[in-house]
């Protein structure tokens, strides 16, 4: 199996071609904001890298968040516009989920929390242990996440980047019905509809 990884949700932007035992091409650059002007030449260079074509892609891994309204969807649209026309599947991961496994599979961290600052003195956070998730990604302040980490007598880690090439190589053992690629957002919009509503697609 061929995997497609992308991630667009955070200053990163970070593209991965893996199969089952190595990889074929990774590219990734910190950039902060303009995904969407690289993201398509970056796809186009790990191919190029890899000596494949779209068509020897057998699914395609992106990255769901936590991230801002406009960063995240870079990767989610383009995924789902790459995958619709070749009939693939798309398996959404978020990035807490990611670091919890590569940590747990690399280095034998087997509890610990991840989360991600999301600015305003909020993070995202969720507990781990073997890799799994113990509770749903929430948001609360800092001050919380290492009180919760503490009170466990857990290791926290802060969460910089997604490394999509574990990204890629967990989305070939998850079920996409079980793992859509839904967005986790860090927030909603700051743009409001009339009377004050967020827009429909973030409305809890």
């Amino acid at each position: 199996m061929i995997v497609l990884g992308l991630d667009t949700t955070g200053p990163d932007c970070s593209v991965s071609i893996v199969d089952e035992a190595i990889v074929r091409a990774h590219m990734s650059r910190n950039i902060g904001r303009g995904h969407a002007e690289i993201l398509a030449s970056f796809v186009d260079e790990a191919f190029q890298k890899s000596g494949l074509t779209p068509s020897d892609i057998d699914r395609v891994a992106v990255c769901t968040g936590p991230g801002s309204f406009t960063g995240l969807r870079v990767a989610l649209s383009f995924a789902k516009g790459f995958a619709l026309p070749r009939n693939l599947p798309v398996v959404g991961i978020n990035a807490m989920d990611v670091t919890a496994q590569e940590l747990w599979l690399c280095d034998g961290n087997a509890h610990l929390s991840v989360y991600r600052d999301i600015r305003r003195g909020e993070v995202f956070y969720c507990e781990y242990k073997f890799g799994a998730a113990m509770i749903h990604p929430i948001a609360i302040s800092f001050e919380e996440a290492i009180d919760r980490s503490n009170e466990k007598g857990v290791k926290s880690v802060e969460l910089f980047t997604t490394d999509t090439r574990i990204l890629a190589w967990l989305a070939m053992d998850r079920d996409p019905n079980d793992f859509p690629a839904e967005p986790l957002y860090s927030r909603g919009p700051d743009a409001k509809l009339p009377g004050g509503k967020a827009p429909p697609s973030v409305q809890a």
